[in-house]
């Protein structure tokens, strides 16, 4: 009798247990839904993209500068004393790709366009990483892929310090779509596409 009863207290705990670690990103996401639900329709995606106009945008071209890399790639636009400080272009040799960006300290801050053979961004960086609305493409033979999902070619949706979190549709390279509202990089709340896109304001 006591070890059936101890059984049963144990399945007990481990359901409980599972349950709140399933429960816990729902639940973020259903706050987030409730927050954030249309909060500024048609309008999100121009402010995460372009900002308010502030002295920040305002650089000095007298700034302007044409460097060489150390692997031969090259930067030109606002930089000093060997720092990017404000809106240029860089390549890179090794990897073939292109960042524009309103630098800060030679990391992407603000509007970010970046481009290499197998993938693209358009979107927002702050701190060194995506923050805010970004689309980010991968090419179709080279599909994105991790635990979660597979082959996915695109992503339109918010980011918070690199990773899907808020409303995004990712779509697959097969034509389908998952659409609503993601935490750390998981769908966890499904909503329609046009629910989903009218609150990143398209």
């Amino acid at each position: 009798m006591i070890n059936k009863f101890s059984i049963l207290v144990l399945f007990l705990v481990c359901s409980c247990s599972i349950n709140a670690q399933t429960t816990t990103p729902q639940e973020k996401a259903e706050v987030y839904h409730k927050a954030n639900q249309l909060k500024y329709k048609y309008t999100n995606t121009w402010y995460w993209l372009f900002g308010t106009e502030d002295d920040s945008y305002k650089t000095n071209r007298n700034n302007t500068v044409a460097w060489e890399l150390e692997d031969g790639g090259w930067y030109t636009g606002i930089g000093k004393n060997d720092t990017y400080t404000g809106y240029g272009v860089q390549y890179k040799l090794k990897s073939n790709s292109y960042i524009f960006s309103n630098w800060k300290d030679t990391k992407p801050n603000g509007l970010t366009l970046f481009q290499d053979p197998g993938y693209s961004f358009i979107g927002t960086y702050k701190d060194d990483a995506k923050n805010g609305f970004g689309i980010t493409k991968w090419s179709n033979y080279k599909s994105f892929s991790n635990e979660n999902y597979k082959d996915v070619i695109k992503y339109v949706g918010e980011y918070k310090d690199g990773i899907w979190s808020g409303y995004g549709v990712i779509y697959f390279i097969d034509g389908t779509c998952k659409s609503g509202i993601f935490v750390d990089s998981i769908l966890t709340k499904e909503l329609p596409k046009i629910v989903v896109l009218e609150a990143l304001g398209f």
